[in-house]
């Protein structure tokens, strides 16, 4: 699995910022952007976790930043931390509700993979909805409206970690450093035959 380059990163985080504040007022969990990047026009789904994980994405490369990139990051980090303590309500809605989705479609997908070996073949581009439900997770954490989903995700991965073969890295590459296994174990392994 491919990482965009930094400054495509760089350009759809700043799109999700400026949008930040309508997105909280409005009342729909996906909204679609379009995004003039280095590398062309990209149309990016905006939710409260893709914003989050734009974010750490560019936290993570700091050093390969430059000075006014990094301005630019931190200037990005307080307009998001005004607008989750401006719509803590409304954060926290949203955030939940992504939560949900996410966990529908991981489900979906590890019922897919006990059964059909398309499905398990496809498990490192099915893995970072995995990797986006421990980011919108770890953001619900003091969230006890959350305690339901977090039990969810223990029962998913209770049946996805006997489906892992193998210790390969299957997240984004180069990214090893950001998610190490004993973190991100999901990225870990590949699905075997179930049955």
């Amino acid at each position: 699995m491919e990482q965009q380059p930094i400054d495509t990163t760089l350009a759809i985080a700043q799109a999700m910022v400026d949008e930040l504040t309508d997105y909280l007022m409005g009342d729909t969990l996906y909204r679609q952007l379009m995004v003039k990047t280095p590398g062309g026009v990209r149309q990016p789904k905006m939710t409260l976790g893709a914003l989050l994980e734009n974010l750490q994405s560019l936290e993570d490369e700091r050093d390969r930043l430059s000075a006014e990139q990094r301005r630019q990051v931190a200037a990005m980090q307080e307009q998001v931390a005004l607008a989750r303590a401006s719509f803590a309500s409304q954060w926290g809605a949203l955030l939940r509700r992504e939560l949900k989705a996410l966990l529908d479609s991981w489900r979906w997908y590890l019922d897919d993979a006990s059964r059909d070996a398309a499905a398990r073949e496809r498990y490192a581009q099915e893995a970072h909805i995995r990797t986006r439900i421990d980011l919108v997770q770890a953001e619900l954490a003091d969230d006890p409206q959350a305690a339901e989903r977090r039990r969810e995700l223990g029962q998913l991965d209770a049946t996805l970690r006997p489906m892992l073969h193998g210790s390969g890295y299957v997240g984004p590459r180069g990214s090893e450093g950001r998610y190490p296994a004993s973190r991100a174990w999901w990225l870990y392994g590949q699905p075997g035959n179930g049955s």
